[in-house]
């Protein structure tokens, strides 16, 4: 869903970001409240507070920080975005994952009383934010990383439930010994037990509505159950321990505080979790109700009426060969699914919706680029083929189709499905407050749901998660088809250009900064550049290792990437352990994938349509008067005549074969020879298809096919086979090939 802010409300534009005004100091720079046109929602923006040339060792290494930051993934973790040089600074850009939960604002705080104290249940939904907290500081922990800069605005709870961890990459991390005998721990001591201390202090005052004091001695810091005598012992020695030094009794890590903290609030693990009779029972009805809306069966009613009859007429025009009738009724059907899929993510999100949101807005220049040429050639195609009026009017109908079902159909299914929703999600949400971890939370779903839990398991985890789960539970076969099968190949081919983008930016930033902070280590400028050159693929291969699920070298992430700067060689040595003949080999597939990418072959397949619309409009293969015929004959019912009406047909489509057999080359004053000789014949429209389809997928084989597919298509009449032998042999390239290949490899 996409929450646009008050245009009164944006004053600046910075690092691609409407900027809503500031936050305050957070660690050691300022965060600002911003929106994110990419990712349709509200985000922090945080920029450091030092240029990073007064100090490029620290910068290089919050930036690194900042990278690893960006891979992590975890229920209760705030995303870390992307990071990037904003005027001399490190910028970093934060989201939380989630709709924040509205909460009434805390009454002002006096000089004299504490806030409000928590009674019984404030008391145990505290303990249970913060163990969910807890579990955030051991996922950082694990991975070598550390916050820093704890505090209780760090916490936000989500609309679901879950308490996210963030204010993420605001200290830089302490500095690396790369001289010493013993490599430098990750994290740091000193780091680990500042978030300890820090993590009892927000608990402290979850609890007792006051600050604690600087250090946990009673002289300084009163016990919390002696300002809220609800507060159990069981927890105060928790709160103690985690502020103590492990010298003096306290947690010597965050494992033992996180195992204290779930016996405390008994959190059961997924293996060990037996839900109670009625809690199933209230969730099983919950996922019938939503399941069963009235509104539900309508939408699908409506929904397979409009595009099955659509594309049976669709289907029927083209056997009467009534070709401009049947890319009438193909354009309704793709424009009012496009409008829908653009009305409804607008309002309510979706994976594939705000992946593309994410690729088009917040893409490059030759991204934006891709989008307006393709946008242009199906404008120019349309326009040569002398239907650019009849579709734009097609599209304004489609689009009121769409608004039509989202207002009349959608809409009060949301309004149905609502109650069930908030019931089931506040249930989840107990199981949360209770300990009860994110992926045994899903499996209760998956597992407790009945027969219908997954239009509810949709509603509340969305498809990615829906997608996950198809493993552990059968699903029905048109979610398998559409979800798992079609739209999940469409969000891994967009997650795989995204990573992409991704990687490319994090790469122009890591190596200039490694070659400030070489240059500052005094090392000559030109080595200083070379190496650089080499660290920030180093980086990126070790990042990616990571997030494929290899284990890092050094034991967690962020000693893997240290490891990486002081020795890029080492972590490159598996990407491009290659003689001189691989060398060669590898830079001809880049050339290669390159010329025939994604890109290359939707601009060259939507070039192909424009010409091969303008060729059949030419030769009259597209007239616009084919429908009159029916008209004419359907004015008179009791004068129908079947048997005319298809003698009719029969001579329009015998016309029309016969018309296609003397069409003449494209006419054109530019290049005339070169369009000539690709549009001559229908060979052209069926390249241009299979180049659109295929322009889909990343695949080398996928691409490799479909070219010499398209060849095929466009120069086997040229070449003496016959004309309906090389369409054939096109299709069963572009079918055959990949699957052949993919079962091969």
């Amino acid at each position: 869903m996409i929450r646009v802010p008050r245009p009164s409300q944006i004053p600046a534009a910075r690092a691609g970001l409407a900027v809503l005004g500031p936050i305050g100091p957070d660690g050691s720079g300022v965060s600002y409240r911003a929106w994110s046109p990419g990712e349709g929602d509200a985000v922090t923006l945080w920029i450091d507070g030092r240029r990073s040339e007064e100090d490029p060792i620290r910068a290089e290494r919050l930036a690194r920080q900042a990278f690893a930051l960006g891979r992590v993934r975890h229920p209760n973790l705030a995303q870390v975005l992307r990071f990037e040089s904003l005027g001399g600074r490190l910028a970093l850009v934060e989201r939380p994952g989630g709709p924040v939960r509205a909460e009434a604002p805390d009454p002002p705080e006096s000089n004299h009383e504490p806030r409000h104290r928590p009674g019984p249940s404030s008391v145990r939904r505290a303990v249970g934010e913060a163990l969910q907290a807890a579990r955030a500081v051991q996922a950082l922990h694990a991975l070598g990383l550390s916050h820093g800069n704890i505090g209780p605005e760090s916490l936000v709870e989500l609309a679901d439930g879950r308490v996210i961890l963030a204010g993420l990459g605001r200290i830089p991390p302490p500095p690396e010994d790369r001289e010493g005998a013993e490599p430098p721990a990750f994290p740091d001591p000193s780091a680990e037990r500042s978030d300890l201390d820090a993590l009892g202090r927000v608990l402290y005052e979850r609890l007792t509505g006051t600050a604690p004091g600087r250090s946990p001695d009673p002289a300084d810091t009163p016990p919390p159950e002696s300002i809220n005598r609800r507060v159990p012992a069981s927890v105060s020695a928790v709160i103690r321990r985690l502020r103590l030094p492990a010298a003096d009794g306290g947690f010597g890590s965050i494992a033992p505080a996180v195992a204290e903290l779930e016996r405390i609030v008994g959190a059961p693990t997924a293996e060990t979790f037996l839900p109670r009779q009625e809690l199933v029972d209230a969730y099983r009805s919950f996922a019938l109700a939503y399941a069963e809306a009235p509104s539900a069966r309508l939408r699908k009613l409506v929904t397979l009426g409009f595009y099955g009859g659509t594309g049976a007429l669709a289907l029927l025009a083209l056997l009467l060969a009534l070709p401009s009738l049947a890319l009438g009724l193909i354009h309704l059907m793709l424009m009012t699914a496009a409008f829908g899929f653009i009305v409804g993510g607008v309002r309510r999100g979706g994976p594939v919706f705000d992946r593309v949101r994410r690729f088009v807005l917040g893409g490059r220049g030759r991204d934006l680029a891709t989008v307006a040429a393709a946008v242009v050639l199906g404008l120019l195609g349309l326009k040569a083929a002398g239907l650019l009026g009849i579709m734009i009017a097609l599209g304004i109908v489609a689009a009121i189709l769409a608004g039509v079902r989202e207002a009349l159909i959608d809409d009060r299914l949301a309004q149905e499905r609502r109650e069930p929703i908030e019931r089931a999600s506040a249930l989840l949400r107990d199981l949360r407050v209770h300990g009860l971890t994110e992926p045994a939370v899903r499996s209760f779903a998956v597992d407790h749901g009945g027969e219908h839990w997954g239009p509810l398991f949709l509603g509340l985890f969305g498809d990615d998660a829906y997608r996950a789960v198809a493993q552990r539970r059968a699903l029905p076969w048109p979610d398998r088809l559409l979800r798992v099968e079609l739209l999940g190949r469409v969000a891994r081919f967009l997650d795989t250009r995204l990573s992409l983008r991704r990687d490319e930016r994090d790469r122009t930033v890591l190596t200039a900064l490694e070659e400030a902070r070489l240059q500052a280590a005094e090392v000559p400028e030109l080595t200083a550049r070379r190496r650089s050159w080499r660290i920030g693929p180093a980086l990126i291969a070790r990042a990616r290792a990571f997030e494929r699920g290899e284990g890092p070298p050094g034991g967690n992430l962020a000693a893997s990437l240290a490891e990486a700067v002081r020795d890029p060689e080492s972590a490159l040595v598996a990407v491009e352990a290659e003689t001189s003949l691989d060398r060669l080999r590898r830079r001809a597939i880049t050339l290669l994938d390159t010329l025939t990418g994604p890109r290359v072959r939707l601009l060259v397949g939507l070039a192909l349509l424009a010409g091969f619309l303008a060729w059949a409009h030419q030769n009259r293969l597209i007239p616009r008067e084919t429908p009159s015929e029916l008209v004419e004959a359907a004015r008179s019912p009791e004068e129908l005549d079947l048997a005319e009406i298809g003698r009719s047909l029969d001579a329009r489509r015998q016309s029309l074969q016969a018309e296609a057999s003397r069409a003449q080359p494209l006419r054109a004053e530019v290049a005339p020879r070169l369009l000539a000789l690709l549009f001559r014949y229908v060979g052209a429209g069926l390249a241009a298809l299979i180049l659109l389809a295929s322009s889909l997928s990343a695949g080398r084989s996928v691409a490799l096919a479909s070219l010499g597919a398209a060849l095929v298509a466009l120069f086997g009449p040229n070449l003496g086979l016959p004309l309906g032998f090389s369409l054939g042999l096109a299709l069963a390239l572009a079918l055959v090939v990949p699957a052949v290949v993919r079962r091969l490899v």
